[in-house]
């Protein structure tokens, strides 16, 4: 049984209870990266308040810290949500008949009630799973249980027959074994909860406010169901028929439509519960909203920066010096890589002062890395492009003349922040807030003038027009360079980020 209290006691909280549970995905301290490195400064800009890390990995065992420990981190969980069968352990007796019945009717309720817009049927499936408990049967009941077969089949009968049975199988498991992982998984009592994403980090904040009845902030840097969406519609292993492939389907009667669905739905649930939703600029809010959360609720927090005191001298460029290109981030479909490796050719054949580098970490899609190491080769860029792997980013700064970010989809992304701060210009394509990075989002921003140049998506002509813009116009790189400087200084400072949670955790209760 779970141990927590009934729901609506309102419980009286410990001395020795955290401040704030932070529930965290494929992120800090164990990956590097914007939303990591944003997560350690809140950590450690707020040292009053006393940490959990609520860490969901994809791999069997976490790796090593990859930032110092905070004095304030006093606890740490970490869940893999590949490996539900350890996670759920060997405790506990095989599900009765009856038990299993019920429980897989639970499912199957909250997959109705769900779909037909009700985001409380999760309360519902959370109280089925605390009173089943933690057990091998559990488990074996929701991964391959005759019950669990039997509904996998009526879902698919209903909606999915024309397509792979095997491809609806996968989705399914991949979707629900973590989901059913989380709803097994022991949750550490705090006095708040907060969610760095919604998806499975954020049903853990709902299932930490519906436990202990504490509040749940959500933030949200990128969309996490927009993101998801995306690398479904990019997935390779669902395959079309050739049947299927004669008829124009609406994607929401797909395989990948109900995937899509699923992680909507629980979006919608997290928008649900919580008490404060977070994001980083007005188009993500609207999005928010669209998708689900109470504009009551909503709030735009801008990221902040720490600007380098005294920036050192660049150095000076003669006519014919190398320029520094750097595209600056993990190296996984969602930050289209390739398109920056094509743009790098065609600005390679304009100018051959330039010089490329990939600066993230190369581990993360392995099978991505390679196509690009391919696609290097294939484009005769060997000479000019390195991939540098994970480094300090800070180090490299004084020698770039210009970043590029080529993603499908950002938030505010904090390598075109600290490029500025470095006055450095970018080059980023036209999502999440990199318009309003670049060019100002508000009148007064706007008259600093642009900080770069924005460019549509997937579009390695467009791009590499940019850059040798930039390129072959010193002054204008410059210019451009102390404009996102400037913006910087005046709007994007990290004190007034801070003291945002600051007031938002004491709000809580804190």
């Amino acid at each position: 049984m779970r141990d927590s209290p009934i729901p609506g006691e309102g419980p009286v909280v410990p001395e020795d209870v955290p401040d704030v549970c932070l529930i965290l995905e494929g992120t800090y301290p164990y990956v590097t990266g914007g939303v990591s490195s944003w997560t350690h400064q809140l950590i450690t800009r707020l040292p009053e308040f006393r940490f959990h890390l609520y860490c969901l990995i994809a791999e069997k065992e976490p790796g090593p810290w990859l930032f110092p420990r905070p004095s304030n981190v006093v606890g740490v969980t970490n869940l893999s949500l590949g490996r539900m069968a350890e996670v759920v352990g060997d405790r506990g007796e095989p599900l009765t008949a009856p038990e299993e019945e019920a429980l897989v009717h639970v499912v199957r309720l909250f997959h109705r009630n769900l779909l037909a817009g009700d985001p409380e049927a999760f309360e519902t499936l959370f109280a089925a799973f605390g009173q089943a408990g933690l057990s091998p049967g559990l488990f074996r009941t929701l991964s391959a249980g005759r019950k669990a077969w039997s509904l996998i089949q009526e879902f698919y009968g209903e909606q999915f027959a024309g397509e792979s049975f095997i491809d609806f199988f996968w989705m399914w498991r991949t979707t629900h074994i973590p989901l059913f992982a989380l709803l097994s998984a022991p949750l550490p009592q705090a006095r708040l909860y907060h969610s760095l994403a919604s998806g499975y980090a954020g049903m853990l904040g709902v299932m930490g406010k519906l436990s202990w009845r504490r509040p749940l902030i959500l933030t949200e840097h990128g969309l996490y169901t927009r993101e998801r969406k995306i690398e479904i519609a990019l997935a390779q292993w669902i395959k079309t028929t050739q049947e299927s492939e004669a008829v124009i389907r609406p994607i929401r009667e797909t395989v990948k439509g109900f995937w899509m669905r699923i992680f909507e739905q629980l979006g919608r649930i997290v928008y649900h519960y919580s008490d404060q939703v977070v994001t980083l600029f007005e188009g993500n809010r609207r999005i928010q909203i669209r998708d689900g959360a109470s504009p009551e609720k909503t709030r735009v927090v801008p990221n902040g920066i720490a600007l380098p005191e005294v920036l050192p001298p660049r150095r000076p460029l003669g006519p014919e010096d190398p320029r520094t290109v750097a595209l600056i981030g993990r190296v996984v479909p969602i930050k289209d890589v390739k398109t920056f490796l094509q743009a790098c050719r065609l600005v390679g054949d304009q100018d051959p002062r330039a010089r490329f580098l990939v600066m993230g970490p190369l581990d993360q899609d392995p099978d991505y890395t390679a196509e690009c190491r391919g696609l290097v080769e294939l484009l005769d860029l060997s000479g000019r492009l390195t991939f540098t792997g994970s480094v300090r980013v800070a180090e490299y700064f004084p020698r770039i003349d210009l970043v590029v970010l080529t993603s499908l989809s950002e938030a505010q992304p904090l390598v075109i922040m600290e490029a500025a701060a470095w006055g450095i210009p970018s080059v980023a394509t036209r999502v999440g807030a990199c318009d309003e990075l670049v060019n100002g989002r508000s009148r007064e921003d706007r008259m600093l003038g642009p900080g770069g140049i924005v460019t549509s998506v997937a579009n390695p002509d467009e791009t590499a027009l940019a850059i040798l813009r930039l390129l072959g116009d010193e002054s204008l790189r410059i210019r451009m360079g102390r404009s996102a400087r400037v913006r910087m200084e005046r709007f994007y400072r990290e004190e007034a980020l801070f003291e945002t949670y600051r007031t938002l955790y004491r709000e809580g209760g804190l």
